[in-house]
């Protein structure tokens, strides 16, 4: 008998599988603003000791190794225990630790490259995310890389996004380059499965943009 969590988390992952027109758009148009991004502002990932901070199934971690990430050098951590069941396997030999994000289990300073996608939209408003934003700040190395991947839209689906002023309430003072893409949910729900195209044209015109990818280094 399935648990109710892991009832949701299987339907969760049938829904964003990659043969599912929404989730190949959502996952191209990432795959771009992270080039870009990363180019942008010269970041490399090569040799650096990388944690990705709600890892979930692993989606994003396998991005980040096709990016010059070290496999040995990475660290994936999340609450479920399911998730990370299927993370092993898409992503071995990296690390995987059970863990909340308002807690992590590492030492101070002990990372070159902190990520989270998709992390803070999930968290609990107030002091969840305050604390999950302390915690990132001990763990990473003073003019270490942070880079932020979330829906920057107030209700999409159960995630609710971020603003740019409630970013930099989390994170004061840290230098930012903020990258906006994507297209909005309800725009991209209604037009992939018949009109992908449309949806990436709007998308590229940059119009109604849904997410950001944002750098930002620790002072």
């Amino acid at each position: 008998m399935l648990s109710r969590r892991e009832k949701e988390y299987l339907a969760s992952r049938d829904y964003w599988t990659p043969l599912k027109p929404l989730a190949l758009f959502y996952r191209h148009r990432l795959e771009l603003a992270l080039t870009r991004a990363l180019r942008r502002e010269s970041v490399s990932l090569e040799g650096k000791r990388l944690l990705e901070d709600g890892c979930g199934r692993g989606d994003l971690l396998r991005q980040l190794l096709e990016f010059g990430a070290e496999p040995k050098l990475c660290v994936g951590v999340d609450h479920a225990a399911e998730a990370l069941r299927e993370c092993r396997e898409r992503t071995a030999p990296t690390a995987l630790v059970q863990a909340a994000a308002e807690r992590l289990p590492f030492a101070a300073e002990a990372f070159d490259v902190v990520v989270q996608g998709l992390l803070f939209s999930s968290l609990p408003l107030g002091a969840s995310r305050a604390e999950a934003a302390e915690e990132i700040g001990r763990v990473l190395k003073p003019g270490g890389v942070f880079i932020w991947y979330d829906t920057l839209e107030p209700g999409a689906g159960k995630l609710r996004g971020l603003t740019l002023p409630e970013i930099e309430e989390l994170f004061p003072a840290w230098p930012r380059a903020v990258y906006k893409f994507g297209l909005k949910f309800n725009w991209v729900h209604f037009l992939v499965n018949k009109w992908l195209w449309l949806a990436q044209t709007l998308a590229s015109l940059g119009l109604a943009r849904s997410h950001y990818v944002i750098i930002m280094r620790r002072p």
